[in-house]
């Protein structure tokens, strides 16, 4: 293998920003999709690259948080508990696969995506996080980077007014049309969905949840409430990365835990250095 050729593997590898489990498939999977692609991004010289690479990347703290999180067993599951307020953690989804044991609600999850939004052509999306508890489906739309003074949450394409009258008349989901403005939480209503039907088959609650930073809580409240005042039940109030990494700090002395919240830090610096 020639130099050249070297340096091209060196640039294009996500790896070098995983802290934990950096070669599972799930991941190679998700590089191949979600990657820099426009002739801008080869011109700026990180086309071909995996949103995974980047230091202040969405995808790559989820990661890193949670599946360290799974990997240190009962102890990590815990902090997930308290955090979001669940019961017994049972098994997560990553962008809707079960790494860790293969599960059912995988395929559940699958089917339900392919058979509501595979009505209409185009990309599909998975849940950022599916976290599958004793009494709960909590459903968590990971959030790091802000989109300038719009809603990180809004429909993109018209794609979404679509899979939204879908979801209405199709999917029984009449009570959606009280929402008075879906377009800007749109994000928001897939999730809805997806955790009704998924908690109607595992026979547990349906939660929504937003993980987003601490500094967004103020100025993304308002586009969210509408959804709290909807449905406070399943719509719940904001959870934030610090709240993660606080409650991570006060495990002791852990090198685990070290390690994820220093994960933390260098991604919530990464994000507040890309808004300036």
């Amino acid at each position: 293998m020639n130099d050249q050729l070297r340096s091209e593997m060196r640039r294009l590898d996500f790896r070098g920003n995983l802290i934990v489990d950096r070669d599972n498939p799930v991941l190679v999977q998700k590089a191949l999709r979600d990657r820099f692609s426009a002739p801008g991004h080869w011109k700026a010289g990180y086309g071909g690259e995996a949103y995974l690479s980047r230091p202040h990347s969405e995808d790559a703290l989820t990661w890193n948080v949670f599946r360290s999180l799974q990997m240190m067993g009962p102890q990590g599951l815990m902090i997930i508990q308290a955090v979001f307020g669940l019961s017994t953690v049972q098994n997560i989804l990553f962008w809707g696969c079960d790494v860790e044991s293969r599960s059912e609600p995988q395929q559940y999850l699958n089917c339900l995506i392919r058979g509501i939004d595979g009505r209409h052509r185009g990309t599909m999306t998975e849940p950022d996080l599916v976290v599958i508890s004793d009494a709960e489906v909590a459903f968590v739309e990971c959030k790091l980077n802000a989109n300038g003074r719009e809603s990180p949450w809004k429909a993109q394409g018209s794609g979404a007014e679509k899979r939204f009258r879908t979801y209405v008349n199709e999917c029984g989901f009449k009570e959606l049309e009280e929402i008075p403005t879906w377009e800007p939480m749109y994000q928001f209503i897939r999730q809805y969905v997806y955790a009704r039907r998924l908690a109607e088959l595992l026979d547990r609650r349906p939660l929504v949840f937003a993980l987003i930073r601490e500094e967004h809580v103020t100025s993304w409240g308002a586009t969210y409430q509408p959804l709290r005042a909807f449905n406070p039940g399943i719509f719940r109030p904001f959870v934030t990365w610090q709240a993660i990494r606080n409650a991570l700090a006060g495990t002791g002395d852990d090198r685990v835990a070290a390690k994820i919240v220093d994960g933390i830090d260098k991604a919530l610096g990464s994000a507040s250095k890309e808004c300036q």
